[in-house]
């Protein structure tokens, strides 16, 4: 492969804004887990308690940062003033 060719689309892949995208993998597949946790009652536990599932989803979507936050003695719910962030999790939930 010629490298200048390389160098072109590897400058147009790191100027593609990403924000959505990984994000919308990372909280789907946050959601599974939090489903597949949840087992086979999960449809009638979500209907009964929805606060609830929406709150441990939350837990695990943010849990890297929480967990780095406590771990550099920065406020622990830091990472949920992230408006745009909680916006695009809560409508992949």
């Amino acid at each position: 492969m010629d490298p200048e060719a390389f160098l072109d689309i590897a400058n147009q892949v790191v100027k593609l804004k990403m924000f959505p995208y990984f994000d919308i993998a990372h909280c789907t597949l946050c959601a599974l887990s939090v489903r597949e946790d949840l087992g086979s009652g999960a449809q009638a536990f979500s209907r009964k308690h929805p606060l609830a599932c929406w709150l441990s989803y939350m837990l695990v979507v943010f849990a890297g940062g929480m967990v780095a936050n406590g771990l550099l003695a920065e406020p622990i719910l830091g990472p949920l003033k992230n408006g745009p962030q909680i916006l695009v999790a809560t409508l992949v939930w």
